[in-house]
């Protein structure tokens, strides 16, 4: 059963009047596991261009307080009575409010709160994961698989269904019957975690499926845009990102995922629906 865990995002503040900031790190708290920890940047140099008259050290200096602050491994951690308590997170965030800020606080469910410490971290310190650590579509395609292979309806969805149109081959990554129609659906996958300078491959890419699509629906008779399903994984708001989802989403749905949990619940029901 998951529990209600809280987290919240550290952010660097050069000047508030300008309302301007970068993320740094994020803490999370599971008030009934007794958990809380706290993970920062390791990428100093991102925050040297975004504020160049910064006085690095002192900010490590900072940060190593924090992190004492709020994990539990430390000497000077907090005790598991403390971190007990439903407003522990409030309490210990609502004094930074210079150059050090603290989120608004969010509400998740979770089962693992470690493992969801590293994939929020991903989400909201997006630069501080290596390009080749990036997740791919291989990637999402893969985690979509293992959770199919862990059922019984594994047998009944087909891997790289191919259309033949205009003498190409396009491949969609999987197909099944649904059991509302027993009509035929279909399932793509993208992975659109790009940094900001190449950001536009997303909205190219999706022109090119956009054709697909459309050539898929009039090769198939009435086919739906809710029976070409695009698992869509992005984890940042950028504007050549929403308009590559705004495309793809004029002829099929969107299932937009941000980290590996909502990877593993969207192939979760797609499970559900197969006939």
């Amino acid at each position: 059963m998951k529990d209600v865990c809280k987290f919240s995002v550290l952010r660097y503040v050069p000047n508030e009047c300008r309302e301007e900031f970068i993320n740094i790190g994020l803490v999370i708290h599971s008030p009934s596991q007794g958990f809380v920890d706290f993970k920062s940047t390791t990428n100093f140099s991102r925050v040297t261009a975004f504020d160049d008259e910064i006085d690095l050290e002192f900010l490590k200096l900072v940060i190593a307080g924090i992190k004492e602050e709020f994990s539990q491994s430390t000497v000077h951690g907090p005790s598991l009575r403390a971190v007990n308590e439903e407003d522990f997170l409030e309490k210990q965030t609502m004094f930074y409010a210079n150059q050090l800020q603290f989120s608004p606080i969010r509400i998740i469910r979770s089962d693992n709160p470690k493992k969801d410490l590293e994939n929020l971290f991903k989400t909201y310190v997006y630069f501080d994961v290596k390009k080749n650590k990036r997740i791919s579509d291989d990637e999402v395609r893969k985690i979509m698989s293992r959770v199919f292979q862990k059922s019984e309806l594994h047998s009944k969805l087909d891997k790289n269904y191919i259309f033949n149109i205009e003498t190409e081959d396009v491949i969609l990554d999987y197909s099944y019957r649904s059991k509302d129609n027993n009509n035929l659906k279909f399932i793509k996958t993208f992975s659109f975690d790009y940094s900001n300078k190449r950001s536009k491959i997303a909205t190219q890419i999706a022109k090119e499926w956009a054709w697909n699509f459309i050539k898929i629906s009039e090769d198939r008779i009435n086919i739906s845009k809710n029976e070409l399903l695009t698992v869509v994984y992005a984890t940042k708001e950028d504007e050549n990102i929403d308009n590559a989802l705004n495309i793809l989403g004029e002829n099929s749905n969107i299932l937009p995922v941000k980290n590996e949990e909502n990877i593993e619940k969207v192939a979760n029901e797609i499970l559900k629906d197969i006939n």
